[in-house]
């Protein structure tokens, strides 16, 4: 019998780095608004989900998505690959740095709801 419960075990791949689908953070959300001219009621009703790289700790790619249009074209988004499946559904992608706050998002063709 294995005692040791607070030792965790170690996860395949990068599954212990993949988030949820999470509300935007605030500096997006903000870049989205004020640069973008993007309208901020739909804005704040995204979501965006993350993984860590490898290579720094401090940088994470994100995809940001609407869980409206996810939930209406059937598709449950659990983690960062479940949009893989689903490239249509990804609204921006890129990468964000945490500890500075940069931020570098590829809008895919969308429209602005504005």
């Amino acid at each position: 019998m294995n005692w040791k419960f607070w030792q965790k075990k170690n996860a395949p791949g990068d599954a212990r780095e993949l988030s949820r689908p999470k509300d935007l953070p605030e500096f997006v959300g903000r870049h989205l608004v004020v640069e973008l001219k993007m309208d901020p009621d739909w804005v704040w009703a995204l979501k965006a989900v993350s993984r860590r790289r490898e290579d720094d700790r401090n940088i994470k790619d994100i995809k940001i998505f609407s869980p409206e249009t996810a939930n209406a074209a059937g598709v449950h988004v659990r983690d960062y690959h479940s949009l893989d499946a689903s490239p249509d559904l990804v609204l921006c992608e890129g990468w964000i740095n945490t500890k500075t706050h940069q931020l570098k998002l590829n809008l895919n063709p969308i429209e602005k709801a504005a």
